[in-house]
C-alpha cells in the first residue's frame, strides 16, 4: 500500500472503495478502481501564460522545455556564486523570456532577501512582471496554494476565467518510498478544486529510497505517481495532471543524487512509455548537471539527458536550462548556452520531413553534376527550416576566431545575457493588475506577522 498523510485524501480513497487503515494511514487500492479513476484524467490540456495568447499544448508528443527550478544560489555574470535574491528572479525571468527555445519559466531562484513564508507570492509576481510565458504555481501547503490561486484569479479577472485558462502549474513530489506527504497533498487538493494542472513526480533514488535496479525503481515510482494522480481525480474528476519523474541513481561513492547521470535519461524513456500507456501527459527531468561550473561535464550531462527526455516524448522537460550542482545553483550564462542546446534538441525532434518536394529529385536533376546548390531558389526556400542555425556555437575558421578575440562559448553567452538584460523589454503587465496583486500580497503578509 501507500501511506497517505493527509486526512481528506484518506477519506477520498475510503469513499471510493479503497482499503484504508486510518491508524497507520495506509491505503491499498484495487487495480480496477485505479484504472477507473485514472481514466478520468484528461489525455491533453493547455497551459496559458500570463499573456493568455501564449499557450503550451500538453498533447501527443509535443515537447516543451523549461528552466531549472528553486536554486538557492546563482552563478552571476560577474563570475560570483552567491545566494539568489529577488532581483535575480526578475532578471532570470526576463532573460528566459527573450530566449526563443525556452518555453516555460519555472521558479528559478529561492530569493534569500524575502521571508520564507512570502517568497512564493513574490516570485510568481516577479515572473509575471518579467515574462508573458507560462510559469510555475506553488502547491506546498493549503494556505500557500490558495494564495497563488487568489493571485491568478486577480490576473485572470476572476476564478471562472482562471479555470478556463489555467496559468498555474503545481507540483507534488511523493516521498519515496511509497508516501504522499500532508503539505503537498493539501496543495494538490486546492489545485484540483480550481482545475489547475498538477505534476505528480517522485524523486526516487535507486539504491537509496528505491530499489537499486532501475526496473524496481520504476515499479515503485509507478505506484507513487498513480496514487497521487488518483487523489487529484477523486477530488475533482477531469483535473489536468502530468505523469512525472525526477528519479535518479544514488551515487554510491559520495551519497549524492546523480541528477546528471545516464540513469536519469533511461528513467525518462521508461517513464514516458508508462505515461503513454496510461494515456496521460508526461513530465520529465532533463538538463540537470552535477557540475559546479560551465565546463565539459555541464555540457555533456545537460545535452545527453535533455535529448533523451525529448526523445521520450516528455511533454514538459523540467530543469532543462541553467542548472549547475543539480539545480542548487542556476547560471545566467548556462541559461543562454542551454537555450542553444534546447534549439538543437527541438531540431532533432523535428526529424526529417519526407515529401515529393523535400526529396528534391527535380532539384538534383536541374543542378546536375559538377555544380552547386548554393544560391538556388530551392535552397533559399528550405534551409532555414531544415538547418539548425546556431546563435552561440562557433563554426568559423580558427584564423577568424582568433582575430575576433578567441572567445569561448561561455564568454559569448555572457555577452548575450548582458545584451538581453540591457535591451529586452517583455510585454508589460497591466499596471492595475500588478497593483492589485501587490496589495493582496501586502494583506497576506500580515497574516504571517509581517
Amino acid at each position: 500500500g501507500v501511506k497517505v498523510w493527509e486526512p481528506t485524501a484518506l477519506k477520498l480513497f475510503e469513499d471510493a472503495g479503497a482499503e484504508v487503515d486510518k491508524k497507520t494511514m495506509m491505503v491499498r487500492i484495487p487495480e480496477s478502481l485505479l484504472k477507473e479513476t485514472i481514466r478520468k484524467a484528461p489525455r491533453e490540456f493547455k497551459l496559458y501564460g500570463r499573456d493568455p495568447n501564449y499557450v503550451l499544448n500538453f498533447a501527443g508528443n509535443n515537447v516543451h522545455i523549461g528552466t531549472a527550478g528553486l536554486a538557492v544560489r546563482v552563478h552571476d555574470l560577474d563570475g560570483r556564486i552567491r545566494p539568489g535574491n529577488l532581483k535575480d528572479v526578475g532578471d532570470l525571468a526576463r532573460l528566459a523570456d527573450a530566449l526563443e527555445n525556452i518555453h516555460m519559466i519555472v521558479m528559478m531562484v529561492t530569493p534569500s532577501d524575502v521571508p520564507d513564508d512570502l517568497y512564493p507570492m513574490y516570485v510568481i509576481l516577479e515572473d509575471w512582471k518579467n515574462s508573458g510565458k507560462t510559469t510555475d504555481g506553488w502547491s506546498y501547503g493549503a494556505k500557500k496554494a490558495q494564495e497563488t490561486i487568489d493571485m491568478a484569479s486577480i490576473l485572470r479577472s476572476g476564478t471562472e476565467e482562471l479555470m478556463k485558462k489555467p496559468c498555474l502549474l503545481g507540483f507534488t513530489n511523493p516521498v519515496s518510498p511509497m508516501q504522499q506527504s500532508k503539505e503537498l497533498i493539501e496543495g494538490a487538493l486546492i489545485y484540483a478544486k480550481y482545475k489547475q494542472p498538477m505534476i505528480h513526480a517522485p524523486e526516487a533514488l535507486a539504491g537509496g529510497t528505491a530499489p537499486a535496479t532501475l526496473a524496481g525503481l520504476l515499479v515503485q515510482q509507478n505506484a507513487e505517481v498513480l496514487s497521487g494522480i488518483m487523489i487529484s481525480e477523486l477530488a475533482n474528476p477531469g483535473t489536468p495532471v502530468l505523469y512525472g519523474t525526477v528519479s535518479a541513481a544514488l551515487d554510491m561513492k559520495t551519497g549524492a543524487t546523480a541528477l546528471g547521470g545516464p540513469e536519469v535519461g533511461l528513467l525518462n524513456i521508461a517513464s514516458g512509455q508508462l505515461g503513454r500507456y496510461y494515456g496521460l501527459p508526461r513530465r520529465g527531468t532533463g538538463g540537470n548537471s552535477d557540475s559546479k561550473t560551465l565546463d565539459a561535464q555541464a555540457g555533456l550531462e545537460t545535452a545527453t539527458n535533455m535529448l533523451m527526455a525529448g526523445l521520450a516524448g516528455m511533454n514538459f522537460i523540467y530543469d532543462a536550462c541553467g542548472s549547475l550542482e543539480g539545480s542548487i545553483t542556476i547560471s545566467y550564462e548556462k541559461l543562454v548556452i542551454d537555450n542553444e542546446i534546447s534549439g538543437m534538441v527541438s531540431r532533432i525532434l523535428g526529424g526529417i520531413e519526407v515529401t515529393e518536394e523535400t526529396l528534391a529529385v527535380d532539384e538534383i536533376c536541374n543542378v546536375g553534376p559538377n555544380a552547386s546548390f548554393l544560391g538556388t531558389p530551392f535552397t533559399a526556400k528550405h534551409f532555414r527550416k531544415e538547418h539548425f542555425i546556431p546563435t552561440l556555437l562557433d563554426r568559423r575558421s580558427m584564423d577568424t576566431w582568433v582575430k575576433t578575440g578567441s572567445k569561448d562559448i561561455t564568454a559569448v553567452a555572457r555577452e548575450k545575457a548582458r545584451e538581453i538584460l540591457k535591451e529586452h523589454e517583455p510585454v508589460p503587465m497591466d499596471k492595475g493588475v500588478t497593483a492589485e496583486i501587490q496589495k493582496y500580497i501586502k494583506k497576506e503578509s500580515k497574516t504571517y506577522g509581517y
